[in-house]
């Protein structure tokens, strides 16, 4: 006879005591878990095994993924052996069961891309995070970009994707149907671009040649799907995401053309990635990078902790963005008093609007120095200093340790997904670390 010690409830007891000392414990603390579950319809399974995850544990593996900066393959291979992962997303697997889909992590970032309110979820984050917060009347703001893993884009190289795409997708046509091959020349172009990709040196006379040659091949590979498609109109060839595609490079060609044959240097809503046609080019004016290709997320930031306030994918001017993001601080905190922002907030509009609320900004002077002065230019230079410091150094720390350095997700919605989870788990941990610091003087008390 098996002798036990402690009772089944007893020892999942004891796991759970254990399972929040450790560092995910911790951060576990840090969210109000109840509360955001609710914000999710149920995930239903009418047929088929269990699943193995509920909401709780999809907003887990989101959290845990960017808290270690593995992948979706390693972040499962982890959740199989490490019981305080397991623990963090509301699960324990038995001694012989392995989570083998792989695509499990990937599946729940494409629901909460579906499904997210990011605005009601940060309410919540905020509404839970208030109590740890000090000096809540001062409100840091700026924005940054979160770059897309593409290659750096140029119109060669997407001259060339869209003309590869449509003799690729013509030949595979061709040979469904059963038919010959229209005689073309594509070999040739294709042995030009590639002794152009290989030059190091490429000059503007090269660029302007190689681009009129693409231009020519994709008008005849556009033509030639058309004839095809006319020749068999009982036949539905493109369809779905084929289709969505052609209609992409039909407005990558015109786009193109006026480029190079109108010289048009700025053309709205350009297409710079075939894979990712919502991205936009974003001018950050940067010695290192000039431009950026990605979501820029204006955020404000209470104590230390930053919250979004407006992210979009194109390129957008913050200084507009100054009387939402004192809203949203207003809903979450209360009155603002003090503002930091850099120098591009500064217009009269926003000046006019702080100082009828009675709000203390790190903004340069205008006109007459008031009897106050002295105090005055002391405040501004500690917002100044604290806004160049904790909010930009938060950017950095993001970027570098949450896997906001370079986001990999295929799709608009959950690229989303990736970056809102990136800065609520950096955010969460410092509230995690402040909880523990709080736990440990009342201990020591």
């Amino acid at each position: 006879m098996e002798l036990q010690l402690f009772s089944e409830e007893i020892g999942r007891d004891l796991r759970w005591r254990s399972f929040l000392q450790t560092d995910l414990g911790q951060l576990y603390k840090a969210f109000p878990w109840q509360d955001l579950t609710s914000l999710f319809p149920v995930k239903k399974h009418p047929q088929g095994r269990k699943a193995w995850l509920g909401v709780q544990g999809g907003i887990g593996l989101m959290i845990l993924k960017a808290y270690l900066g593995l992948s979706d393959r390693q972040l499962i291979e982890r959740l199989n052996c490490d019981w305080s992962m397991q623990a963090f997303c509301g699960i324990r697997l038995k001694p012989i069961e392995r989570i083998r889909d792989q695509d499990l992590v990937s599946r729940w970032r494409r629901y909460f891309g579906q499904h997210l309110d990011w605005r009601s979820f940060q309410a919540q984050l905020a509404s839970h995070w208030k109590p740890h917060l000090n000096n809540t009347h001062v409100v840091l703001m700026d924005a940054t970009c979160y770059e897309s893993d593409v290659r750096f884009p140029t119109d060669i190289k997407l001259l060339w994707e869209s003309t590869e795409w449509v003799f690729d997708t013509l030949y595979s046509l061709c040979k469904q149907l059963r038919i010959a091959r229209p005689r073309t020349k594509y070999s040739r172009q294709q042995s030009r671009y590639l002794s152009y990709a290989r030059r190091r040196r490429k000059t503007k006379k090269l660029d302007r040649r190689m681009a009129n040659q693409l231009l020519f091949w994709l008008e005849r590979g556009l033509g030639l799907l058309t004839d095809l498609q006319s020749q068999y109109p009982d036949v539905d060839l493109l369809h779905g995401k084929h289709y969505s595609r052609l209609q992409l490079i039909k407005q990558v060609y015109i786009q193109q053309l006026l480029r190079w044959e109108q010289n048009q240097t700025q053309i709205q809503q350009r297409i710079v990635s075939l894979a990712k046609p919502y991205l936009r080019p974003i001018k950050r004016g940067k010695e290192t990078k000039a431009v950026e290709f990605g979501a820029k997320v204006h955020s404000i930031q209470v104590d230390g902790i930053n919250f979004v306030e407006h992210l979009h994918f194109g390129a957008f001017n913050e200084a507009v963005r100054l009387k939402s993001a004192i809203w949203m601080h207003r809903d979450y905190f209360g009155k603002c008093k003090q503002l930091g922002g850099d120098e591009i907030y500064a217009s009269n509009a926003n000046r006019r609007y702080c100082s009828g609320q009675g709000i203390h900004t790190c903004f340069k002077r205008k006109g007459r120095a008031s009897k106050e002065e002295d105090q005055a230019q002391v405040l501004r230079k500690a917002i100044g200093k604290e806004r160049a410091t904790r909010l930009e150094g938060s950017f950095g720390c993001e970027k570098q340790f949450y896997g906001l350095q370079s986001i990999k997700a295929r799709t608009q919605a959950t690229e989303t997904v990736w970056i809102l989870f990136g800065i609520w788990t950096a955010s969460a941990r410092r509230i995690a670390h402040r909880i523990q610091q709080k736990q440990n003087l009342t201990k020591a008390a």
